[in-house]
């Protein structure tokens, strides 16, 4: 990683942003407006643009996101009609950033569907692009010129967070202040019959679930048996999730897997030895309780001594036969933490100092931690 000057950069920028955002959920507007409006003019994209170009990135920026939604078109019929409107929508959001290069494309996760369309069309106009997000740190929302989280610019080694904080971090322990921000955001949808409750006192690790988790629900099953004599896996379902996983449980044919989807989740990840996920926020939020956290998915977290990578069933059987000796490197944490709440995330209601958009569409930040894509 190539190496900036030490010193904080911050650069003015002497017109206004002009932020083309698309967004569904009314929070999300209130959020966006409340951050990127401190440096320029939000619009929003009432109705997505379309075109019947054919581009030839089209088909595959289409097929990307439709394979990426959380649901998928019953039929081919349907599915043929998803694809054909998110072609269109690629290909009139491209239109539109060639039209206006010097606007800026906004889009909520964008990780999927017509928002990932809309900004892959913004893409490929050279127009720049922020992805916002809910941050894990209370109070604080996620800006990235590339991606949020497995998508994100942050680098993916240790030795960046622990260079910069030994430069511009003297106080490494103000970021725990937030713990008793900490909070569930929603409770799960608990159906009859969907508890398989635990034994009250027995060890075990925690796995907050994410939408879909059918395969991952396989693997934990496969996995839970190399947990030593005792030990078992506590389960709670996504707040958005629509099916139950009691049935792939109960066909496990496993004692060493639990469902509770009554308790808080934090008071779960409180009483855990540690909280195993695929790429959760509520994971690193556990570094709050000084918990161990195994990581399966490309997190952009998952960085050894932070926590623990375990991106194939044979690396997870071997971390689960040693979840004893789970652990963390406290140092490592605190100055990893302490560059994310006090420079990546914004405050949403402004206060503390942060790097300012301008900076994070210039093209690297002051420390090299981020390069907008071009």
């Amino acid at each position: 990683m190539r190496r900036n000057p030490s010193h904080s950069v911050h650069l003015k920028n002497s017109t206004p942003f002009e932020f083309l955002c698309v967004s569904r959920d009314m929070s999300q507007r209130r959020i966006i407006e409340r951050v990127l409006g401190r440096e320029g003019r939000v619009r929003w994209i009432l109705v997505r643009p379309i075109s019947l170009r054919p581009y030839k990135e089209a088909r595959t920026v289409a097929e990307t996101a439709l394979a990426n939604a959380p649901s998928q078109p019953s039929g081919w019929l349907m599915r043929a009609l998803k694809l054909w409107h998110l072609r269109a929508q690629y290909a009139g959001a491209r239109r539109l950033f060639q039209r206006r290069n010097s606007a800026v494309a906004v889009a909520w996760g964008a990780s999927d569907g017509g928002r990932m369309a809309f900004m892959e069309g913004a893409r490929a106009a050279g127009a720049r692009r922020l992805y916002l997000e809910h941050a894990p740190v209370p109070g604080r929302i996620t800006v990235d010129p590339r991606g949020v989280h497995a998508r994100s610019s942050l680098p993916r080694t240790l030795e960046p967070y622990l260079a910069w904080a030994d430069k511009h971090a003297p106080d490494r322990k103000a970021w725990r202040v937030s713990q008793n921000d900490v909070r569930q955001r929603a409770r799960s949808r608990v159906r009859e019959g969907d508890r398989i409750l635990p034994p009250a006192e027995a060890p075990f690790l925690f796995v907050p679930l994410q939408v879909p988790c059918d395969v991952f629900v396989l693997t934990l099953a496969s996995a839970a048996a190399s947990l030593p004599e005792g030990w078992h896996l506590r389960l709670k379902e996504h707040p958005s999730a629509r099916a139950s996983v009691v049935e792939a449980i109960r066909a496990a044919g496993t004692s060493r897997i639990w469902l509770d989807n009554d308790n808080d989740t934090f008071a779960q990840v409180a009483a855990s030895r540690g909280v195993v996920t695929v790429n959760s926020s509520v994971g690193i939020q556990a570094f709050y309780f000084d918990k161990p956290v195994v990581v399966c998915g490309p997190a952009f977290w998952a960085i050894p001594g932070i926590a623990t990578p375990a991106p194939d069933l044979n690396s997870l059987k071997k971390v689960f036969a040693e979840a004893e000796a789970l652990g963390f490197d406290t140092a490592a944490r605190d100055a990893f933490m302490t560059y994310l709440s006090s420079v990546y995330f914004p405050a949403i209601d402004g206060g503390v100092s942060t790097a300012s958009i301008a900076e994070r569409l210039a093209g690297a930040d002051a420390y090299g931690f981020w390069r907008v894509e071009p």
